[in-house]
């Protein structure tokens, strides 16, 4: 996996990789160095029907034709679909308020985003994929806070790299090599769905844009 980091494409080595390489414990991990409170926090096992009942409902509800001036107005409708269906099976869920503001936010940010790459396609053909891996891109953030690890007498620096998922690797910086580890022991339970959500959601609104 590559995401671009302060103007340099990086690619993300997996933790078991890594491990392997440089021959460390099996608890090196993000968890090792930021482990995660899991009290309270929301389950997504309970709720697949009506989660799979919300994505038929939003595929259906693209109109058949939409026009450029429609474009953003069916962002917006299904923005707010994504939501009450969120609040409505929360009960299932547990997320709190803010949480559903923060998965409502990504979901309309990021449809947005692909509203406005398809109008400008009118000149280039816009990919979704692109525009998805971008849009996370965008996301990218590294944590201030350093973590020291000594391996085989060596001084390390651990910090923690986000994406709007949460928490997905390390950068590690070593005396003569900074690399940046893709770990997804945190990974955020909702992303494969969510990811599929935008995908499927992205391609109709694509066929369907005229």
């Amino acid at each position: 996996m590559q995401f671009t980091i302060n103007g340099q494409q990086q690619i993300f080595i997996p933790i078991k990789t890594f491990r392997d390489t440089y021959q460390l414990p099996s608890d090196f991990s993000v968890a090792f160095f930021e482990p995660k409170d899991f009290t309270g926090l929301a389950m997504m096992d309970k709720a697949g029907t009506v989660l799979q009942e919300l994505r038929q409902a939003l595929l259906e509800a693209i109109p058949d034709k939409i026009t450029m001036y429609e474009l953003l107005s069916c962002v917006d409708t299904l923005r707010e679909m994504f939501r009450a269906g969120l609040y409505g099976s929360n009960q299932l869920i547990g997320l709190k308020p803010e949480e559903v503001d923060f998965a409502v936010s990504g979901f309309g940010d990021m449809l947005t985003h692909w509203a406005y790459a398809l109008i400008q396609s009118r000149e280039t053909q816009a990919e979704f994929n692109h525009v998805y891996h971008q849009w996370v891109q965008n996301s990218l953030r590294i944590t201030q806070t350093i973590h020291k690890y000594e391996h085989h007498n060596e001084p390390w620096q651990i910090q923690i790299v986000n994406h709007v998922y949460g928490r997905m690797g390390l950068m590690v910086k070593m005396p003569a090599a900074e690399t940046y580890v893709l770990d997804g022991i945190y990974a955020c339970p909702a992303q494969g769905y969510m990811q599929n959500l935008l995908t499927e959601l992205g391609q109709k609104i694509a066929e369907n844009f005229v």
